[in-house]
């Protein structure tokens, strides 16, 4: 059986804003088994989609997780409307929104204050065998950058 450094039953393992940059300790494992088998390497995955910006590096020390820039666009707007010359267009991020587009008529952020994505873990031993941990990380919306982004829309488009 493998102990880990962090513990996998601490739900969540990690809270932090979509818009914070962050690092994780390193997350390890030992074998308890006498005489113990050592830990070779580590595999990280991410269980769901959507997660933007989560960065693990994998050593034979552990797995290290971070958002070095940030985790924003893990709640991407449900639908950004605008028109071009009197014809309706529809987008999901400010990136895609033509340069073009003389109005913007709406803005539907995703409502969702938080979501919680899985890390799995996985630890192989020198035999071979391999033992894997769930990680609960919790994301909490952060609105300001929408919010930021529709303001500058609008005052581009003023005349």
């Amino acid at each position: 059986m493998l102990i880990w450094t962090t513990d996998p039953a601490a739900v969540p393992w990690a809270e932090v804003q979509e818009d914070q940059v962050w690092v994780e300790p390193v997350i390890s494992a030992v074998d308890d088994a006498i005489p113990p088998k050592a830990v070779t390497s580590y595999a990280a995955s991410v269980i769901g989609d959507g997660l933007v910006g989560l960065v693990t590096h994998c050593s034979a020390a552990g797995v290290t997780v971070s958002a070095p820039a940030s985790l924003l666009g893990s709640f991407p707007a449900i639908d950004i409307e605008y028109q071009i010359a009197g014809v309706t267009g529809h987008c999901l991020n400010w990136a895609s929104l033509p340069a073009s587009a003389n109005e913007v008529i709406k803005f539907q952020p995703n409502p969702a204050s938080n979501r919680t994505w899985i890390l799995r873990v996985t630890a192989t031993l020198a035999d071979g065998s391999k033992g894997s941990a769930d990680f609960a990380l919790k994301v909490y919306a952060n609105f300001t950058p929408g919010c930021t982004a529709l303001k500058e829309a609008v005052n581009a488009r003023r005349h």
